[in-house]
């Protein structure tokens, strides 16, 4: 099911900062990189909207033999309890293949995706999950047959914050200073304020 939030800036100005969303990892590690799910536009008065659908996707990524050469194998879609493997036939760049169920069962709950470094010859692998096809976070540097587990909160968390630079990743102390909010189940449509009183940047809520 597909719920549509509608972000409101109700201030005169956005002081050159932005509306930043992201989703939480459960169980995160202090290494991971966590993206900006969402990055709104900003303008004060405005509002703009987002879709938020529960598709989770994963890719990997390795060093290419030249510096600076990253290689993505392609994105599949993945459901709770599934586990991929990275493989490199012949030698190759990784690719993403399903594995096993038993060791899928072995090695996650049925709450969780999952992906584990199966190749041979090893390939040290960055593991990248998204929401929507929008990045959420990424685990590094996964070893020869480390499993990379992958479940978020349904919850949403807004800040306030320049807006970040391609390629900017978060750490997961950040989630301290953003604002929290819990969608109920049956919501389609979620309304959200963002207002500023005595200096405090406030975000309200209105699901329907």
């Amino acid at each position: 099911m597909t719920a549509k939030f509608n972000v409101t800036t109700d201030v005169d100005s956005m002081e050159g900062k932005t509306v930043i969303v992201f989703l939480k990892p459960q169980n995160p590690q202090r290494n991971y990189k966590i993206h900006a799910w969402q990055v709104l536009t900003g303008s004060a008065g405005s509002t703009e909207s987002f879709d938020y659908n529960a598709v989770i996707s994963t890719d990997v990524t390795s060093d290419g033999e030249k510096t600076g050469n990253i290689i993505n194998s392609s994105k599949e879609v993945i459901v709770p309890g599934k586990l991929m493997q990275a493989i490199s036939p012949g030698g190759l760049s990784p690719k993403l293949e399903t594995a096993p169920r038993t060791l899928a069962e072995s090695k996650l709950t049925p709450s969780q995706c999952g992906v584990v470094n199966k190749t041979e010859p090893f390939i040290q692998i960055d593991s990248n999950w998204y929401v929507n096809e929008r990045p959420v976070v990424t685990m590094p540097n996964v070893d020869a047959n480390m499993t990379c587990s992958f479940e978020y909160e349904p919850n949403f968390y807004f800040m306030v914050a320049s807006p970040p630079m391609i390629g900017t990743t978060y750490i997961v102390q950040n989630f301290s200073d953003m604002t929290r909010y819990v969608m109920p189940i049956t919501a389609t449509e979620v309304d959200v304020t963002l207002t500023k009183v005595n200096g405090l940047w406030t975000f309200d809520f209105s699901a329907k």
